[in-house]
């Protein structure tokens, strides 16, 4: 009786690989304050972090400390490609820095290698520990330590934005042992911000000049134009514009097509059994823009745009609009013209019987044709059918 409890009663076993929920709370806080400054559109300078406890090994990064001492100009498309997989496992350059940002980095970046008991003042850029430790200390021959902790393999300090020299007592380490450091140097990283912005300016004013209302604008114009759109994503069947109210946005599509739509109303009384009571009248594809004249005027949309397919644009809001001058405006409201004319309830008729018999025949013409098929025993997919096997025929 005395061995019962030793025999059958066991301790629970802790379930591996959860953390404390006091860590959970310290990670969500960082993660929330990376989002809010993400969100304010704005760079963060990036100052001294921990991660002494944060080890990074493997193959990767041997793989980038030796690619990483050659020159850039030495390194081949692979080598480059290894730099750019390598950085991403760095979380303070993710959470930080835009992927196309990151790329152009990544073909840049150098490793320096210190001796221990060196001083590294980072107001020339930003620097990752990947090898070693170092301690944050006051610029002075004495090297006094300063009440933070010590930087570990994974951590950072210096800035990537230009400093003042008076500022550089507070971006001063002393290494503790032999280290490998990773350097992004701020004036480089300063030449890439600019080009990927004269890029991106570049993309937008050739996206306006493009566009059928616009090709007579003056240069000045068009730029102005330019200056207030903001490049957006929006995904396949998705409603941009309803009829009947005022367009959220202007638009520039950039990829992508999408259909017009206009509400048949009482016409068809085939609405009342549950079909779809909209037509299309129209379709919008690349280099083409609408919502200038319903925002210009503060009229309603007589059109619904949905999107057909996944579409890139430029769009710019109506409180963005009240920006441009009131030269450019007028421009605007006189280039510009609806993106479609309120048809008649015939032209709706017309409209609505063509599309329905194309619906009608395709959905005949997919029946005869698997109806043949499965008539001669050919079964897509299966046996000598199967999509693989007819590649390797070809």
């Amino acid at each position: 009786m005395k061995s019962y409890k030793d025999i059958f009663i066991r301790p629970p076993k802790p379930l591996p690989g959860i953390p404390w929920i006091e860590d959970n709370n310290k990670r969500g806080e960082k993660q929330g304050e990376a989002s809010e400054e993400k969100a304010s559109g704005r760079k963060p300078k990036m100052t001294a972090s921990g991660g002494g406890n944060r080890v990074f090994h493997g193959p990767l990064i041997s793989q980038m400390l030796k690619v990483a001492k050659k020159y850039p100009v030495e390194r081949s498309p692979a080598e480059h490609q290894l730099m750019l997989s390598a950085l991403k496992l760095f979380p303070v350059l993710m959470e930080q820095i835009d992927p196309p940002e990151l790329r152009y980095i990544s073909r840049m970046v150098m490793i320096e290698s210190w001796d221990r008991g060196h001083m590294i003042f980072g107001t020339s850029g930003f620097y990752i520990v990947v090898r070693g430790s170092v301690r944050p200390c006051r610029n002075t021959q004495s090297a006094e330590p300063v009440n933070l902790p010590v930087i570990g393999a994974g951590g950072s300090f210096g800035t990537l934005e230009a400093c003042e020299e008076s500022d550089s007592d507070a971006n001063c380490v002393l290494t503790q042992e032999p280290c490998e450091i990773l350097k992004i140097p701020h004036g480089s990283y300063a030449k890439v911000r600019k080009e990927l912005q004269g890029q991106d300016f570049a993309l937008k004013q050739n996206l306006v000049q493009q566009c059928s209302f616009y090709h007579d604008w003056p240069r000045l114009s068009v730029q102005k134009v330019a200056n207030l759109l903001q490049m957006k994503t929006f995904p396949a069947h998705h409603v941009l514009v309803k009829e009947g109210r005022v367009c959220p946005f202007i638009a520039f599509i950039h990829k992508g097509e999408c259909n017009i739509l206009q509400d048949i109303g009482t016409v068809m009384k085939l609405a009342k059994r549950g079909r779809i009571n909209c037509v299309v009248v129209g379709q919008l594809g690349p280099l083409e823009s609408f919502g200038e004249v319903s925002i210009l005027t503060d009229q309603p949309s007589p059109c619904t745009v949905v999107t057909q397919t996944p579409v890139q644009a430029g769009i710019i809001a109506p409180d963005k609009l009240k920006e441009l001058d009131s030269v450019t405006r007028s421009l605007m409201r006189q280039s510009a013209k609806p993106t479609c004319g309120k048809l008649t309830e015939e032209e709706i008729s017309k409209q609505y019987v063509r599309q329905e018999r194309q619906k009608e025949w395709e959905h005949v013409k997919k029946t005869v044709l698997s109806d043949s098929l499965y008539y001669n025993g050919i079964l897509p997919g299966i046996g000598k059918w199967t999509e693989n096997r007819s590649k390797k025929t070809h």
